[in-house]
């Protein structure tokens, strides 16, 4: 029996979206921060201590400045490619059922130009779990496990002619792992993601989704005001393609309702061709309701290309 063969999706496929306007605004850290509704897909150790139990999250991208770049263009460095729904979430005390999109991909892909053999890829794939964490000596361990589902479909074309189709759904797990440590004013953190995750179709051989292992350190500055700087490693390709990235950020708890906040990420945060800028704030208001914005800029093409979500959480039981 003919062995199946690979999927025709990058390894970039899997990367996600924006799951919170709060960690997008702090340059994307969230080993060592403080927990938020959308903690359950990132650090699951860090709901421990996310707030109110009994409330309601969701992030949407709200508007994005392309410049002049072909909207196609801009699509293809958002693996939701333009999807306003990032994320969903329901939270209780110490645990969090949550809806991911985890990617969406449409693409006409060049197999031999010279002979005008192409192929068209559509694929989406979601994840829907839940995650909780536990009291760990004086820090939190904590663990969210997902089902995962998706659809590809692709056509074979000759000559813009379509000779061939083929579609399969898929289904599978995904484990991320935890922990959260505090030293002094210092929090430190490290997650573990896709360890493992797996997806299986009947067409295609399993795809296995990029594992990502992140360390962080979160430092109290002084009350109220927070410095974060982590690093984290994806291994693409089932580790055969490893790539390194680095975030910082900063948060300035203003007041019980007002918080500020400004980071940057990047696999190279010297060079501006490959450096994310962000910035964001938070305002919570007394029933216990937030809305939180975020705000990213980055070049493409020497072209300056700007994002913006929106975050809004909403107690589910008055006090």
């Amino acid at each position: 029996m003919a062995e199946r063969p690979r999927s025709p999706l990058p390894d970039t496929t899997w990367d996600g979206g924006v799951l919170s306007a709060e960690t997008l605004g702090r340059g994307n850290t969230f080993a060592s921060n403080l927990g938020g509704p959308a903690s359950g897909s990132e650090n699951p150790a860090a709901l421990d201590n996310s707030g109110k139990a009994g409330s309601a999250y969701a992030t949407a991208l709200v508007n994005t400045n392309r410049s002049s770049l072909p909207r196609d263009a801009v699509l293809a460095t958002d693996p939701l490619q333009g999807r306003i729904l990032q994320y969903l979430s329901v939270e209780a005390d110490k645990g969090v059922l949550f809806y991911e999109p985890l990617s969406r991909y449409s693409q006409r892909q060049t197999i031999d130009a010279s002979a005008g053999l192409e192929q068209d890829v559509d694929y989406s794939a979601n994840a829907i779990g839940f995650a909780g964490a536990t009291k760990f000596h004086d820090g939190t361990f904590g663990i969210s496990l997902a089902y995962l589902y998706s659809a590809l479909a692709t056509a074979q074309l000759s000559s813009g002619t379509i000779t061939s189709t083929k579609n399969q759904t898929s289904e599978g797990l995904r484990l991320n792992l935890g922990l959260r440590y505090p030293t002094g004013n210092a929090m430190w953190g490290l997650t573990v993601q896709n360890a493992p995750a797996f997806l299986w179709g009947d067409k295609y051989r399993r795809d296995q989704l990029p594992l990502k292992v992140r360390i962080g350190n979160t430092y109290r500055v002084a009350a109220g005001y927070l410095l974060t700087l982590e690093g984290e490693r994806r291994y693409y390709h089932e580790g055969g393609n490893q790539e390194d990235f680095l975030y910082a950020g900063a948060e300035a708890f203003l007041s019980q309702s007002l918080v500020l906040r400004a980071g940057t990420f990047g696999t190279n945060l010297g060079n501006p061709d490959v450096r994310h800028v962000t910035a964001g704030l938070t305002f919570k208001f007394s029933d216990g309701a937030s809305i939180g914005y975020g705000y990213e800029t980055f070049l493409l093409d020497e072209q300056r290309v700007k994002r913006s979500v929106i975050s809004l959480q909403a107690p589910l039981v008055s006090e």
